[in-house]
């Protein structure tokens, strides 16, 4: 139902622009400058509260844990984020964006209830140190096609890379998972970015993605929207909200490079952005 909401809100904020953009006239002057930048990087913090689950081995496919409260992990945290785009083209349609960043958590619990994660079994009074890191990068290229002084809208076709880290141990030694997934998801989406006025812009996007072949299965979506002000030349701030979520299983060995687990891994964040913009 989450999911159905967001992307309503999307539809009908890009609905509610567009209908801004030729009612009456534009705030912006007509001219031969472009309100588009050609360039942007954006540079910031993500403060975002995350749920995942993990199962792990032939017979856990299924059968998750919820990590943050088997295990203890954060329900939250802040991550650095690099966020930059580059428009290529006199006209302006044609664009690349690039955006990186990961979350890293660990924790130490002593289990009061048993845990199965892939061969191991921890017994209740055991205390488990786990980690569990995911790194987040994604490039994509998008085409314009509507685009004039107060709408930009588009579609564009993209790759989500997600590596994963996992280490689950006893403090004893005698009881470790451990590994690492790299997960290539490719996505297809839309987005719309509206010059509010001239220095005030609100940018909203989709992707998303369903991908099963040769013992893998993947699906992917991630919504975004935010809110700039280029309050000096060249130089910008934004607040955003973004939701993303990633579930990938695979069965043993696959032609899909850098995964080869048995298991599921899904992991999912709601956040916010604060980021300083530098742009031309």
């Amino acid at each position: 139902m989450k999911k159905q909401s967001i992307i309503l809100l999307f539809l009908l904020s890009s609905l509610f622009f567009c209908n801004v953009s030729f009612a009456g006239g534009n705030t912006l002057n007509k001219s031969d400058n472009s309100p588009w930048e050609t360039f942007n990087l954006n540079l910031g913090v993500f403060f975002s509260a995350i749920d995942s689950s993990v199962g792990l081995g032939v017979n856990n496919i299924g059968i998750d844990i919820d990590i943050e409260e088997a295990l203890g992990l954060d329900t939250s945290t802040t991550a650095f984020r690099i966020d930059a785009l580059w428009r290529f083209t006199d006209n302006k349609r044609h664009r690349f964006d690039l955006s990186w960043f990961d979350i890293n958590r660990d924790s130490s619990k002593t289990l009061s209830t048993e845990i199965e994660i892939g061969d191991e079994v921890y017994p209740v009074g055991t205390t488990l140190e786990s980690t569990l890191n995911f790194k987040i990068f994604k490039g994509s290229y998008s085409y314009s096609f509507f685009q004039d002084d107060r709408f930009d809208f588009g579609v564009s076709i993209g790759l989500f890379v997600v590596p994963i880290e996992y280490d689950f141990k006893s403090t004893t030694g005698q009881q470790q998972e451990a590994d690492s997934i790299t997960a290539p998801l490719p996505v297809i989406g839309l987005r719309g970015d509206f010059a509010i006025t001239p220095k005030v812009f609100l940018k909203s996007s989709i992707d998303l993605f369903y991908l099963e072949f040769d013992n893998y299965e993947g699906k992917i979506w991630d919504f975004q929207i935010a809110l700039e002000y280029n309050m000096f030349k060249n130089v910008g701030f934004g607040l955003g909200f973004d939701h993303f979520e990633v579930d990938v299983g695979a069965e043993g060995d696959t032609d899909i490079p850098g995964v080869n687990f048995n298991g599921n891994i899904n992991f999912l964040y709601t956040g916010v952005m604060i980021y300083t913009k530098i742009y031309f």
